[in-house]
């Protein structure tokens, strides 16, 4: 009997018999596991030598300078009052964000910036806020800056150079409610316009909301909302033609109440004793 020869199976080289993949399976995951472990392990002996050991760390790296740019409203003394840094604490247990949040609680720190510098300075850079206005209350005049923010009380002599706010009271100031603060920036916006305009410091009223008035060598500005370059490019191109016609009489334009209303278009619409 004849046996038919079978041709040769080829074998893949590249396949791995399957015991081979079990054995490497179990390898990763006796891997995973000391790793897991190991960190595990790691987390529990820092949580019961970490602080200590950071606390002894720290000692060679105690604060030694503050290093404080130049500022003009904020002593060096407030600013050290208010990081109130204990003897001997050193940069490792020194948080700065902490410190800068604590630095922007004050009304004239605007933003500060705390940097840790090795081996032994604290760094701090502030920008300080500028006033910008007076906010006249019944509560006394107070300085603000652009933002709108109540810096503190107008110190005597100080400020006549700066344009006056009013119709906020004290308490929506110190508030600072978004609609407030609105407010308070867009009547800053408009003095500053219209001061360097006329060249002297106005008075705007922000009690209406959406009809902002503003008060100019006694004459009565009425404003309105919004486009207020336009409209004070306007004022501006009449303003002495007004101040000769009705400016120059023996009563005031204040006293005559003379309002001069710039809320339309192209337009620019005198009224006397209204």
């Amino acid at each position: 009997m004849i046996k038919r020869i079978r041709p040769n199976r080829r074998r893949n080289l590249n396949t791995r018999p399957r015991h081979g993949r079990k054995t490497a399976l179990a390898r990763v995951l006796v891997a995973l596991t000391v790793l897991v472990a190991g960190a595990g392990a790691g987390w529990y002996g820092w949580l019961r030598a970490g602080p200590g050991l950071l606390t002894w760390a720290d000692r060679f790296f105690v604060i030694r300078t503050v290093d404080l740019t130049e500022t003009r409203q904020v002593s060096r003394d407030q600013v050290l009052a208010l990081l109130d840094l204990p003897t001997e604490r050193g940069l490792l247990r020194t948080d700065p964000a902490a410190l800068q949040r604590t630095l922007e609680t004050h009304p004239w720190i605007r933003r500060a910036a705390v940097r840790r510098v090795f081996p032994a300075t604290l760094a701090v850079d502030i920008q300080e806020r500028e006033p910008v206005a007076i906010l006249r209350t019944g509560r006394g005049d107070f300085l603000v800056d652009y933002e709108g923010v109540l810096l503190m009380a107008r110190p005597p002599q100080h400020g006549e150079t700066l344009p006056v706010l009013k119709g906020v009271d004290y308490a929506e100031a110190v508030l600072r409610e978004p609609w407030t603060a609105e407010r308070l920036q867009t009547g800053i916006a408009l003095a500053g316009l219209l001061g360097q305009a006329v060249g002297r410091p106005p008075v705007v009223d922000l009690g209406t909301p959406g009809d902002f008035v503003a008060y100019d060598a006694g004459f009565r500005l009425r404003f309105g909302d919004g486009q207020f370059w336009d409209k004070v490019d306007r004022y501006r191109q009449v303003s002495d033609r007004v101040l000769d016609r009705w400016g120059d009489r023996e009563r005031t334009a204040r006293a005559r109440k003379v309002e001069v209303d710039l809320r339309f278009r192209d337009k620019v619409i005198v009224r006397e004793g209204r």
